[in-house]
């Protein structure tokens, strides 16, 4: 029974040995007869990386191409294979076109790690420039150019000046685009770059006009006289040239632009006339015809680089074409959201109108992440209008009910806007805004309160209140907050509307009732509430020493009030918080304290006007609020991050007198139509 256990288990094992043949056999046929696919060296490369080396130094181009294949699988799989880097430079003057090939795929991807070795092969790179195949002299010139060596920049210079008129567009944009890289690597090599470059502007193909223009803004940037005989010719490639190419030419012309023409709505020129009738120069109808239709591109990038030369060109009745457009770019990803809502934004500001049929777009989302979600909220406070107030309105009063705290206090703001620009909304989120007041957030009730204490200061609530409620109801109502609003910032500003309307009718009869019930909780209150509570104090014992009604009901009560503002000072002299120590070391010399500074008392009357600009009030925080932003140019990274980031070069400004009689080359059809040109 041994025996026949012991002759199966041979025999297993000697099928075994007959399939794993087999299989190598089927392989290496399948290698021969060009069977094998590109999949199969995609799944296992990396576990076949111990034959490389090998097969890297064999004398057939077959295992080469083999070896090769994997080493860019696994490139591809973003494994790291430089180690092969020495191997691989051994064949690059392999005689086989598909071989050298993949070598130089290889060497571009990792030249710049292995410069040392990467020099040994410069001379055979300078063979391989001029090589009878354009995607190989192509190449040559990368991975030379990609060697950040200053010793051999003038040879890569010698070889760019060589392949900048080559038969190939495709070798002419890799020339252009190895221009940048030498730049960085050698400025020194500027002057004979600028000489290159411009033999190179007269570029007609499409494929290598973009890489040239992007050459050209790279070496000489303010060089924009260069740009008039090829401008015509430009805008008529703009349709045609690779997406990032389009990016590159919109960029400089717009910049061109700006230095060449008239200002649109300059003073002459009415923003309110329809886009067919305001009056251009025929190159700049021209070159906006050439851009408007970028805005149908697939390409995110090519729609906001032409939205923005648009906007940055175009006068302002023109500006509605790229709203459809940058909100197709904004529900495309969130990526894009992020960075194309600051251009809206900025439009926005400009010309609100544009986004009115779209603001339903800027409703916030679950899904949306917070930058997005604030962004989305500034958006509608620029989009407050008479028109869009009523749908705004109730969709941001349901924002501040979620459990999103940054979503709710954005909304606040949205409905201080509306508050504040459509009279027919100020009830209603006056309303809103009281209610936010006692709510359990402290971020979203001090935003409440505060949105509350600008439209009291400004105004606006008494503007349109109605008949059956006054100033006084009002600010009652606001008083009566203090009994469930938690927050030490929303307390506080309850106390300095009261110390803003101590002159009105409620401040003569409960200013004084106000104080008197906070300092009780003094020392339980927060540091914001306490530096309120010290100038409501000293607000009313100013008064005591002026002139009118509010003066005439706190002399009634002379005595209460000093031994009132002298507890609370005394309160604060042994605070905690050294703000609050300084605030009332501060206001003490405003406001005397009775038996204390007699020797001041007789000056405080003279600093009464002082004390007024020196105490908080709310215009300052609406002033704080509205204070201006450094602008940027649209699309830049700058506006995204709000701002200047290094490289940033901002639009020159419109010239007093635009230049006459410039030849910009022989005339072209426009592209689309845009604004009609001067007749």
């Amino acid at each position: 029974m041994a025996e026949y256990l012991s002759r199966a288990m041979a025999f297993a094992q000697d099928a075994a040995k007959l399939s794993v043949r087999l299989s190598e056999g089927l392989v290496d046929n399948a290698l021969e007869f060009g069977l094998d696919t590109p999949g199969s060296f995609y799944d296992n490369a990396e576990y076949k990386l111990g034959q490389v080396r090998t097969e890297l130094n064999s004398g057939t181009e077959k295992e080469k191409l083999t070896a090769m294949k994997r080493l860019l699988a696994c490139v591809a799989k973003g494994h790291d294979v430089s180690e092969y880097f020495a191997d691989v430079v051994k064949n690059v003057a392999t005689g086989s076109l598909e071989v050298r090939r993949l070598v130089y795929m290889y060497l571009l991807r990792y030249a710049e790690q292995e410069q040392d070795l990467a020099l040994l092969s410069v001379n055979t790179f300078q063979r391989d420039v001029a090589d009878t195949d354009a995607v190989i002299r192509a190449m040559a010139l990368r991975v030379m150019s990609s060697i950040r060596v200053p010793a051999i920049g003038t040879i890569v210079v010698l070889a760019v000046r060589r392949l900048s008129t080559d038969a190939s567009a495709h070798v002419r944009r890799t020339a252009a685009m190895a221009v940048p890289k030498l730049l960085r690597l050698d400025s020194a090599l500027r002057e004979e770059l600028e000489e290159v470059v411009s033999g190179m502007l007269g570029e007609i193909s499409p494929l290598a006009v973009g890489a040239v223009v992007r050459a050209f803004c790279a070496v000489s940037p303010q060089r924009l006289a260069c740009v008039h005989t090829h401008f015509r010719r430009w805008c008529a490639q703009l349709g045609d040239a690779d997406e990032w190419g389009q990016l590159e030419l919109v960029r400089l012309l717009t910049a061109y632009a700006r230095t060449q023409f008239a200002q649109p709505d300059s003073e002459g020129s009415s923003s309110s006339e329809q886009p067919g009738n305001v009056q251009l120069d025929p190159d700049h109808a021209l070159l906006l015809g050439a851009v408007e239709p970028l805005l149908n591109s697939r390409n995110r990038a090519v729609v906001a680089g032409a939205a923005a030369a648009v906007c940055h060109l175009a006068p302002a009745a023109h500006l509605s074409v790229v709203a459809r457009p940058l909100v197709r770019v904004m529900r495309s990803s969130r990526e894009a959201a992020h960075v194309v809502l600051a251009s809206i934004l900025l439009v926005a500001q400009r010309r609100p109108s544009v986004f009115y049929p779209h603001v339903r777009s800027f409703f916030v989302a679950a899904a949306d992440t917070p930058f997005v979600r604030r962004m989305k909220l500034n958006v509608l406070s620029e989009l407050v209008a008479p028109e869009t107030a009523p749908l705004m309105v109730r969709e941001v009063a349901a924002y501040t009910q979620g459990s999103q705290e940054d979503v709710a206090v954005g909304a606040v703001s949205v409905l201080l806007r509306c508050a504040q620009h459509v009279q027919e909304s100020t009830i209603d989120c006056l309303q809103s805004l009281l209610l936010l007041s006692s709510d359990v957030r402290a971020a979203v009730s001090a935003a409440a309160m505060r949105a509350v204490h600008i439209l009291l200061v400004d105004g606006t609530v008494r503007d349109a209140r109605p008949a059956q409620m006054t100033l006084y109801d009002m600010l009652c109502v606001v008083a009566r907050t203090l009994d469930t609003c938690k927050g030490d910032v929303a307390r506080a500003h309850v106390i300095s509307v009261v110390g803003e309307f101590a002159e009105s009718r409620f401040g003569c009869q409960h200013s004084l009732d106000v104080l008197r019930s906070s300092v009780r909780a003094f020392r339980d209150e927060g540091e914001q509430t306490r530096m309120q509570i010290l100038e409501l104090s000293t607000r009313l014992s100013l008064r005591v020493q002026g002139e009118g009604a509010l003066a005439d009901a706190l002399r009634e009560h002379t005595s209460f009030l000093s031994k009132v503002h002298a507890h609370v000072f005394t309160l604060a002299r042994y605070d905690v918080s050294y703000e609050v120590r300084d605030r009332a070391r501060s206001l003490r010399g405003l406001c005397p304290l009775p038996g204390y500074d007699d020797a001041l008392v007789e000056a405080a009357p003279h600093v009464l006007a002082i004390a007024s600009e020196l105490l908080g009030s709310a215009e300052s925080l609406a002033a704080a609020r509205t204070r201006p932003e450094p602008e940027f140019t649209l699309g830049s990274l700058s506006l995204t991050v709000g701002r200047k980031m290094r490289g940033y070069e901002p639009l020159p400004d419109w010239p007093a007198q635009p230049p006459q009689n410039v030849d910009r080359g022989p005339a072209v059809v426009a592209v689309a139509s845009g604004p009609q040109p001067i007749a």
